[in-house]
């Protein structure tokens, strides 16, 4: 139902990172890769998942990374700013640091979902590195059409009623995901990061 207006892919294309066979350090990656030199992470076992870790805690076996990607993980970390560290830790001298997070999204079930992130927040969190730049991730438009469909399908009691609802809403509100509004900043569905680590 979300149109991503910057994707962790955009980023890598972008900085042209898959090129040069950059080491890449996917956190939270479920069975997402990018790329031959990518370790990916998680704290569930899951297919592709190289070692399972907590994100707040990384082990040093896992060495020194070009690249890290956190992409719809920092939601569920108890403490973001200790996650922060631990990136800055295992990224080498110039390596870079992509993080997109949600603003105006539903509740995720999948484990804890602990927070959501303004721009500026996300900035305040990785105010260690020095900040390439930021942006929403998912616009307004989007946000809007997937709130209204959680709301849909939540509205009675009756589960069928409630799916049937969903599918009208998801119809009705389907031609607005690509709306742009003039401050996306207080509206956008999530919100990207890039990040540099300087010596």
């Amino acid at each position: 139902m979300s149109i991503k207006n910057y994707s962790e892919y955009d980023f890598l294309e972008r900085y042209g990172l898959l090129k040069n066979g950059a080491r890449i350090l996917n956190a939270g990656s479920s069975s997402v890769r990018y790329g031959e030199n990518c370790i990916n992470i998680d704290i569930q076992k899951k297919v592709n998942v190289d070692v399972v870790c907590d994100v707040h805690n990384l082990p040093s076996s896992l060495g020194e990374f070009d690249v890290v990607i956190c992409n719809a993980l920092l939601q569920y970390c108890h403490s973001p700013q200790i996650v922060a560290q631990q990136f800055h830790n295992v990224l080498k001298d110039g390596g870079y640091l992509f993080v997109d997070a949600p603003w105006m999204q539903p509740f995720c079930p999948d484990t804890p979902d602990r927070y959501r992130f303004s721009e500026e927040a996300l900035k305040s969190i990785f105010s260690k590195f020095n900040i390439e730049e930021s942006g929403p991730s998912i616009r307004p438009g989007s946000a809007f059409a997937m709130l209204g469909v959680c709301i849909a399908k939540s509205l009675t009691t009756n589960k069928y009623m409630n799916f049937f609802l969903g599918k009208i809403v998801t119809l009705v509100l389907y031609p607005f995901r690509g709306i742009r509004t003039v401050e996306e900043d207080k509206t956008a569905g999530a919100f990207y990061i890039i990040c540099q680590k300087i010596a």
